[in-house]
């Protein structure tokens, strides 16, 4: 048996009980073991003593203090103060609701108060009691349901025995309060049965209610007199308070105001009136027992039981008045051994967040989680906001379970921000220790923000309205970068022969492969041979294009050769291989695969691969890659390879212009980067935009490209990129915004310079309006191909 003190407190105003494990000899020695249960009350109070002290229990039950005029000054109104005043806040002094406690459990080493199981006992008459629990400085103080201390009481006295489940019936001042608790065993060895509660209880029958049960017999007693009920001593007696709660009520001798003595002998009042209970919404069929709780005794019990058996609730057992506090009790020893005392639901917070489908509700607070008594709750996934760059304050939007409507924040801060700044959201809350703390954590600045839910503003609209308020379309997409083929390049030109012309001429021994690639790379009016996807122009005949494969297969025979011979012996000349790239997807897929392979295993290294034997070389070995693969596998590998490496080896006309050419010309690549892989390539197109500041911009060709070609990634996530909500993208305006304002500042200083503000100005513009969710041409990855 645990040798620690305990104490549970059932302080509830209507008529208060407490449970001890100690008594006190009549020599002051402490025993502990037995348990005491006292009482105060009916209509329990607090008195203010001449030292201007305040005390509660049975010696203010005793006391004379308040009690009227003529008790003289130790009468007067003020010094007598109702404890259930105290409780519902019409009062507020936590020390005169300090007192009502101090007497009862000073000592103790863990002290349990119950608390109605009703929509009454809200997070602030949690927060009140707590208050003045330690006001009072009791230890180790806290709040349980009086539901669940009933059902604690039962397992004690051996109700209960196993798991199952039961119902309890705990008479409160609204009504009464229906609650199911599943009993579950837990505890290091698995051998303590413990309640789990997973929702508020259910209310029925208002007029059966406490608070309704004491107005009846007053008015039913009084009659015409309940006018005059300051000045009436039959009013505020404890014998119309025991009549309420159906306790014996013998005659009682009250003082009035001008000092005499008088009788008061109150009939017998059926303080219950016929009332029906409506318990259609309650279903006990899964229950194994049902528990009546009640502090109330003799004809008010008996009558409470009959109308619950007329309303089709069978009773299986109606436990004592002083049950709850035992159950308190039993709570008590438990927290202090370490063993489980109940298992509670949390009500359900929630917030808004905005994601890849827009806004969304966010639950803080898991609705299909329990968390034992005692323990604290912390979101296990924090919702995760941004305050936009610029912003001096930030709206949150909150939801409470048990309120009416949602209400809206608004955290404040002392000056903008200098760029858009993650945060992120949780709540912690302990079950029935009043409001739960909502806390707001910027760490990138350092600062923690407590949201005070009764502070925010309300707001009448529905949750999904809410929501639906905060969605708006997903920012655009740049079109997929499609080059077109036609016939121009196909048929002669003045000064130049077409493909068709080319390819009557092929000598059996000899083929010009440079003019060839240049032919093939050559682009009038916009039009290539073969378009990007690898498509020929409906006017080529069989013919023809019979002629062109045959001249594909001689290349990749020659390049087959080339790669053979090794880099030491094989002839230095590309010009084959530069023509099959640029047959784009059209072309086998083996060369993609040589060049992944050079890529892969040669990359940065002169004179180890037969296509690289000048620096220069990689231009075409990352370009013709990115203008041949034509399958997702490749497109991985590729992007793999190059973003292992460290962006400040890359080359802009090489890896840079790889990356850009295939974000925009593939469906599949921009699938394939995650976030880390986006900040990677946004970290290198920083890079080169600001490399180009106060020069000729001469390296400025990819730079805008891989912008454009990141912000294809909104297929995969299509709300990424977007100023105010992601860093990245406000880093990336950022350094727009400057290169804009640096070319623009060279107005008219060059000729030359002059065409690249016209060509880049409006590109710079297009992006910026991308990355702002304002849309933008959609053909802009075309211009910056072009361009």
């Amino acid at each position: 048996m645990s040798l620690k003190k305990a104490a549970g407190l059932d302080v509830n105003g209507w008529l208060d009980h407490v449970a001890r494990n100690w008594s006190i000899d009549l020599d002051g020695e402490e025993r502990i073991g037995n348990v005491v249960v006292g009482h105060a009350g009916p209509l329990s109070a607090v008195v203010k003593t001449g030292d201007g002290k305040w005390i509660g229990g049975r010696p203010a039950d005793l006391a004379p203090h308040g009690r009227g005029g003529g008790w003289g000054q130790v009468g007067a109104p003020d010094r007598r103060v109702f404890v259930r005043d105290l409780i519902e806040g019409k009062i507020d002094s936590a020390q005169q609701l300090a007192s009502a406690f101090t007497g009862l459990a000073r000592g103790s080493s863990h002290t349990i108060l119950a608390i109605e199981d009703s929509a009454e006992t809200t997070e602030l008459v949690q927060e009140r009691l707590l208050a003045a629990m330690s006001v009072a400085k009791l230890r180790n103080p806290a709040l349980v349901w009086r539901t669940v201390l009933a059902t604690l009481f039962a397992i004690a006295e051996g109700l209960i025995k196993a798991e199952c489940v039961v119902g309890v019936i705990s008479h409160a001042s609204c009504g009464l309060s229906v609650q199911k608790f599943r009993v579950r065993l837990e505890g290091e060895k698995g051998d303590v049965l413990a309640p789990e509660r997973r929702s508020a209880a259910k209310m029925l029958s208002e007029p059966l209610g406490l608070r309704q049960l004491f107005a009846w017999v007053r008015s039913q007693a009084l009659g015409s007199q309940m006018t005059s009920l300051e000045n009436n001593p039959v009013a505020n007696s404890q014998s119309l308070a025991k009549l309420a709660l159906g306790l014996p009520c013998d005659p009682e001798i009250v003082r009035r105001d001008n000092g005499d003595w008088e009788e008061v002998k109150l009939d017998a009042i059926d303080a219950l009136r016929a009332c029906a209970i409506d318990a259609s919404s309650i279903r006990f069929e899964d229950c194994e027992q049902v528990f009546l709780e009640t502090i109330s005794e003799g004809s008010v019990r008996s009558h409470l039981e009959k109308s619950l058996e007329a309303a089709g609730i069978s009773v299986t057992h109606t436990l004592p008045s002083d049950a709850v506090a035992r159950g308190a009790l039993v709570a008590a020893r438990r927290m202090g051994d370490g063993d489980p005392v109940y298992f509670d639901f949390l009500p359900r917070i929630s917030t808004i967040v905005s994601g890849n489908e827009g806004a969304r509700n966010f639950d803080l607070v898991d609705e299909t989680e329990t968390l034992e008594a005692g323990r604290v709750y912390r979101s296990p996934a924090p919702a995760q906001l941004a305050i936009p760059k610029g912003y001096t304050e930030t709206p949150v939007y909150l939801r409470k379970e048990a309120e009416l409507h949602p209400r809206k924040a608004t955290i404040q801060l002392a000056e903008p921000l200098t760029e858009s700044t993650p945060v992120s959201l949780w709540v912690e809350q302990k079950p029935a220790a009043g409001r739960a703390r909502i806390v707001m954590e910027a760490a990138s600045l350092g600062r923690h923000f407590t949201i005070d839910w009764d502070q925010a503003d309300e707001d009448p609209r529905e949750w999904d309205e809410i929501i639906n308020s905060l969605t708006t379309p997903p920012p655009s997409i740049p079109e997929l970068l499609v080059l077109k083929c036609g016939m121009l390049p196909w048929n002669d030109a003045p000064n130049s022969p077409g493909m068709l012309s080319l390819l009557e001429q092929i000598d059996e021994e000899a083929i010009d492969w440079r003019q060839m690639a240049q032919k093939a790379s050559s682009r009038p009016g916009g039009e290539y041979c073969v378009s990007s996807d690898g498509e020929l122009p409906s006017e080529v005949l069989p013919a023809s294009v019979k002629q062109l494969d045959e001249l594909i297969r001689r290349a990749v025979d020659l390049t087959e050769k080339r790669l053979s011979a090794g880099s030491r012996h094989a002839e230095q000349d590309n010009a084959a291989l530069q023509f099959l790239t640029w047959q784009f997807r059209r072309s086998p897929d083996e060369v993609a695969q040589w060049l992944l392979e050079c890529i892969e295993n040669h990359s940065g290294t002169v004179g180890t691969h037969p296509f690289v034997w000048h620096q220069a070389n990689w231009v075409l070995v990352y370009q013709g890659i990115a203008r041949t693969v034509n399958n997702q596998a490749t497109e991985k590998r590729i992007l793999a390879s190059i973003l292992k490496r460290g962006i400040e080896t890359w080359n802009y006309r090489a890896e840079s212009a790889c990356v850009s050419l295939l974000l925009s010309r593939s469906q599949t690549a921009p699938l394939l980067l995650s976030r880390s892989d986006v900040d990677i390539i946004a970290e290198r197109a920083i890079f080169e935009f600001r490399r180009e500041y106060e020069t000729q911009y001469t390296r400025f060709n990819y730079a805008p490209f891989l912008i454009g070609g990141l912000l294809r990634w909104r297929l995969k996530e299509p709300w990424a990129l977007l100023t105010g909500q992601d860093p990245v993208a406000d880093r990336l305006a950022e350094v727009i915004v400057n290169a804009r304002a640096d070319i623009l500042n060279r107005w008219g200083t060059d000729d030359a310079f002059e065409r690249k503000q016209k060509k880049y100005l409006p590109i710079l513009d297009d992006l910026l309006a991308y990355l702002t969710g304002e849309g933008g041409n959609p053909n802009l990855l075309l211009a910056l191909y072009e361009d």
